[in-house]
């Protein structure tokens, strides 16, 4: 127990100077120390901050740039879809005019055929009528 006194009494003796207070210029010492350490960090900081900016800066504009070129894509292939629709549709129509035409020419083609050939066998009809009646008169002048 003496021994356990006596190591007690021994270190508090070295820690008795360092209780002792701090002068302004030790203070000031410090401070500098600090602050040449603290702007040294700062300035890496900076350093490492800048560089990281840039390359986040890189990454964004090449992500931008492969967007830009995915829409720009499916903008064009949803452009070629969109030709043909209106490709197809337009033929449709064209399929329906077509349509529209021969359901009304092809009648009046036929009743154009129809009445040509109702002209001719009317003429015919007109011949052999006016041949029956000269017949006739010539039967009734020489019976």
């Amino acid at each position: 127990m003496k021994r356990l006194i006596l190591f007690a009494l021994l270190f508090s003796a070295f820690a008795v100077p360092a209780l002792g207070e701090l002068t302004d210029a030790d203070l000031d010492k410090i401070r500098l120390i600090v602050n040449k350490v603290v702007k040294a960090e700062i300035a890496t900081v900076k350093q490492d901050l800048k560089a990281e900016i840039a390359t986040v800066k890189q990454d964004l504009r090449e992500q931008i740039a492969d967007s830009e070129k995915n829409v720009r894509t499916d903008i064009d292939i949803q452009s070629e879809g969109i030709h043909k629709q209106i490709a197809l549709l337009t033929n449709f129509v064209y399929a329906l005019i077509a349509l529209i035409v021969a359901a009304i020419a092809i009648p009046q083609v036929i009743l154009t055929w129809r009445s040509s050939r109702d002209n001719q066998q009317q003429r015919i009809n007109q011949e052999l009528r006016a041949e029956i009646e000269t017949l006739k008169r010539q039967q009734s002048v020489h019976p």
